[in-house]
This record gives structure tokens, sequence and C-alpha cells, in this order.
């Protein structure tokens, strides 16, 4: 599998910049590679999917529909 990245960009008022990088990297080391600033996360597509549902889950469910600075970046966020 050829190495692929992804970046999408998120509000973050705790930092300087006020935005936080996320990026998610296939292939590789790891099939899934996932980095949030300085956080980072290597695992299996299947770890990956099921976070994925979790994540879409309980932020629908507790937030309710993805705010407008998520949605216009849904457009594959390749870098």
């Amino acid at each position: 599998m050829d190495v692929r990245y992804f970046t999408v960009t998120a509000p973050a008022p705790w930092n300087k910049s006020g935005i936080a990088r996320i990026t998610v990297r296939t292939g590789g080391s790891y099939p899934v590679y996932l980095c949030i600033g300085n956080q980072r996360a290597g695992m299996s597509a299947d770890e990956a999917w099921a976070l994925w549902v979790a994540l879409g889950n309980a932020l629908a469910a507790s937030f309710g529909p993805a705010p407008d600075w998520a949605t216009t970046q849904q457009d594959g966020g390749r870098s």
C-alpha cells in the first residue's frame, strides 16, 4: 500500500495559533497512523474503523450535526 496523508485543521483555543492539525497516514509501518498535535497512535484498519464509528456515534449524540468548519474539509483532505 502506498503511503498517503490526509490532513484537516480544527479550532484549538488552547494553543498559540488557535488551530490544531490532525493528520492520518495510511500505509507505512502501521496501516493507519493518527497524529493530533504531538499525540500519535498507530492502529490497524479495524481499530481505525472502530474509532471512526465510536467518534461518529458519540459526537452526533452529544453535539448534533458536524460544524461548518468540519464539513467543509470533507473533500479528502489530502496533503
